[in-house]
């Protein structure tokens, strides 16, 4: 099985959250990870390459950091052009990852109490994923409960390194996609 994890961080080396999360799982069996800005810092993203990941994959998680309640720029041009041409031009490849796990895992500076309940100014972290959700309905993937970690700014090195071990065990859990019809390349 292959886990497909597409890090959108447009300042990694400087992020200890999300650097800690990615410490946390690195290690796991059958990992792929794609640091995005890394791979197309001229923001040209190889489609081909990108699809023929998202084929190989029998989970796929998403890690960001949360940007103005939303995903950093590359991870939404990412679902522009790689989902966008697979959804409406492949229905073989859209057949092929049916039922494709799905995991968003984001960081943010708010502390938790933030994203509950009725705060008026944000939502909750659930509801502010409400266009990933969708689309990963309108694709066929399966939604899973987000992770999150929250109040970055406030954590040590002891709380990164939970955060680490509860991200590992998030992943971990997650479900495996049933076998399917690999479409050959």
């Amino acid at each position: 099985m292959t886990t497909a994890l597409l890090l959108a961080h447009p300042n990694f080396a400087a992020s200890r959250a999300n650097r800690a999360l990615l410490a946390g799982v690195q290690d796991l069996p059958d990992l792929e990870i794609a640091e995005l800005y890394a791979l197309y810092p001229d923001r040209q993203i190889d489609i081909a390459a990108e699809r023929e990941r998202l084929l190989r994959a029998d989970r796929l998680v998403l890690q960001f950091p949360l940007y103005w309640y939303s995903t950093p720029p590359l991870l939404k041009q990412w679902f522009d052009e790689v989902l966008t041409p697979i959804l409406y031009k492949e229905p073989d490849v859209v057949a092929a990852l049916a039922g494709l796990p799905l995991l968003a895992a984001t960081t943010t500076g708010g502390v938790a109490g933030s994203y509950e309940g009725d705060n008026p100014s944000a939502g909750t972290i659930d509801e502010l994923f409400a266009p990933l959700r969708a689309t990963a309905r309108k694709i066929g993937w399966q939604w899973q409960k987000p992770f999150a970690l929250f109040d970055i700014r406030n954590q040590d090195d002891a709380g990164f390194a939970r955060a680490g071990a509860a991200y590992r065990a998030t992943i971990a859990a997650l479900p495996k996609l049933e076998p399917r019809l690999r479409l050959a390349s």
